[in-house]
């Protein structure tokens, strides 16, 4: 995994307090080239490491 757009979502989760969808559609806008199952999966590692599911990096 690509650890900057891992830290885009997680940002965009905990600091921007934004949901899981319009983390997918915000990752669009700062990585253009990832296609949509790409941005839902890193979204879904960020909810995990998030929520603690893993250790937070």
């Amino acid at each position: 995994m690509d650890q900057s757009i891992l830290h885009k979502a997680i940002f965009l989760l905990r600091d921007c307090h934004e949901s899981e969808q319009q983390v997918v559609a915000r990752l669009k806008d700062y990585f253009p080239d990832l296609d949509l199952s790409v941005r839902e999966r890193y979204t879904s590692e960020a909810m995990d490491l998030v929520h603690g599911v893993h250790p937070a990096i």
